[in-house]
C-alpha cells in the first residue's frame, strides 16, 4: 500500500525463541523513547489497562503504517517467538536470583552452624576454665583457713615445742613449719603463686597487675549487653552485677557479682570497663600507688605471694631518679627473697650489727639468736 514500509515480505534470518536477536545493551537506547510513550499511556489509560493499550497502539502503528498484517501465519510467529524469549530472559533470570540466593542462604546457615561450633566450643572452654579457677579458689581458701588456725593470736607462728640439744642446752624454742632460711620456693601462709600476669583468681573473676594497673576479668551470662552492666567504681570500693535484659530499671532484677573494698586505693577518673566477648566483662583500674603490688584485687578474695611476682620488662632509663632507684630495689629484693638471701633492708641491719660487735669486742654475741 502506499505510504507504508514493508517489514515482513523482506526475509530475515530465522531466530529461535531463545536467542534474543537484540540483546539489552542495544535494546536500552531506545528506554527513553519507550518510556515516554508508556507514560503518556499510562495518562490517557482513564481505568483500562496501560499495557493492553500500549500493545494496542503498537500493533495499531504496523497495521497502518507497515505491511505487517499481510502475512498473519509469519506475523504471529514472529510475535509469539519474541514473546517467549522475553519470557525465557524473565526465567533465566529469576533462575539466576533463585540460585545466587540459595547459595547465599547455604553460606548463612554454613556459617551459622560453624558459628554456633565454635560458640559452643567457647562456651566449654570457658566453662572448664571456670571449674578450673573455681577449684583453685577453694584449695587456696582452704590452704588460708588452715594456715590461720596454725597462727597465734598475735599472727605469729604458734610455739609447739621445746627441744633440748645434744649438748644439754635447754630452753631453744622451735616454731612449727619455720625453716633455719628462708627457702625461695615456699609461699608467704595462705597464700599462692601469682598467674602469669602476676594476679590471681577468685570465685567470679581472674585479675592480673602491673605497677599502674589492675586488670580483672569478670564472668556474666552469655550474650549479657554492655547496657545490661551495672559497674560503680569508687576510690576504695566496687560495685559490680548485671541486670535481666528485660528490665529498664538499672535499680531492679539486678544480680550482684562483687561488692567488696579493693586492696588498694584507684583512681576513679582513669577506670573503665568493656564487654570483650560473649560471657566476659573486662575492668581495667588504675592505682593510686604506682610502686606497690597488691595481694589482691578486692579484699577478703584469695591473696598471691607478692614475693614471687614478676615485674613486667620495662625500660628503666625511662624513669625519673627516685623512681628507678625504687623500682631497682624492688627487683634487688625480689631476687634475694628468691635465693634465700637478706633484703637490702635485712643486710644494712646485719652490717650495722656487725660494725656494732666490732666496735664492742668485749662482749660475747655466741649465744644469741637474732631475727
Amino acid at each position: 500500500r502506499t505510504g507504508r514500509r514493508a517489514i515482513c515480505a523482506r526475509p530475515r534470518a530465522h531466530t529461535t525463541a531463545g536467542s534474543m536477536p537484540l540483546g539489552d545493551g542495544d535494546a536500552e537506547r531506545f528506554d527513553p523513547m519507550m518510556l515516554q510513550m508508556a507514560q503518556q499511556v499510562a495518562a490517557m489509560a482513564d481505568g483500562e489497562n496501560p499495557i493492553e493499550l500500549l500493545l494496542d497502539l503498537y500493533f495499531g502503528f504496523l497495521r497502518r503504517k507497515t505491511d505487517f498484517f499481510d502475512a498473519p501465519e509469519r506475523c504471529k510467529e514472529a510475535v509469539l517467538a519474541a514473546y517467549q524469549r522475553q519470557a525465557d530472559a524473565v526465567a533465566a533470570a529469576s533462575a539466576s536470583k533463585q540460585a545466587k540466593a540459595a547459595k547465599q542462604a547455604a553460606a548463612a546457615a554454613a556459617e551459622a552452624a560453624a558459628r554456633q561450633k565454635r560458640e559452643a566450643a567457647e562456651d566449654a572452654a570457658r566453662a572448664e576454665e571456670d571449674a578450673a579457677r573455681k577449684a583453685r579458689v577453694r584449695q587456696a581458701e582452704l590452704d588460708r583457713a588452715l594456715a590461720k588456725q596454725n597462727l597465734a593470736a598475735d599472727g605469729s607462728p604458734k610455739i609447739t615445742e621445746l627441744v633440748e640439744s645434744e649438748e644439754g642446752d635447754k630452753g631453744v624454742d622451735k616454731t612449727e613449719g619455720e625453716p633455719d632460711e628462708e627457702d625461695p620456693d615456699t609461699l608467704e601462709p595462705g597464700t599462692f603463686v601469682p598467674n602469669a600476669g602476676n594476679g590471681g583468681d577468685a570465685e567470679h573473676y581472674t585479675w592480673t597487675q602491673t605497677l599502674s594497673e589492675v586488670e580483672v576479668r569478670v564472668r556474666v551470662p552469655n550474650d549479657t549487653p554492655a547496657r545490661s552492666v551495672v559497674c560503680d567504681v569508687k576510690k576504695k570500693h566496687l560495685t559490680f552485677g548485671y541486670k535481666s535484659s528485660e528490665s529498664t530499671n538499672v535499680s531492679t532484677n539486678v544480680t550482684t557479682l562483687l561488692d567488696a573494698d579493693f586492696f588498694g586505693e584507684v583512681k576513679v577518673d582513669d577506670c573503665f570497663w568493656t564487654v570483650e566477648d560473649r560471657a566476659t566483662v573486662v575492668l581495667t583500674l588504675a592505682k593510686k600507688n604506682d610502686m606497690e603490688w597488691w595481694r589482691c584485687a578486692l579484699l577478703g578474695d584469695p591473696e598471691i605471694d607478692t614475693r614471687k611476682v614478676q615485674p613486667e620488662n620495662s625500660q628503666l632509663s625511662d624513669l625519673d631518679g627516685d623512681t628507678r632507684a625504687t623500682v631497682e630495689k624492688m627487683m634487688y629484693d625480689q631476687r634475694q627473697k628468691q635465693m634465700g638471701l637478706p633484703t637490702s633492708d635485712e643486710q644494712q641491719k646485719a652490717d650495722t650489727m656487725k660494725k656494732f660487735m666490732e666496735a664492742h669486742p668485749e662482749m660475747d654475741f655466741s649465744n644469741c639468736k637474732f631475727n
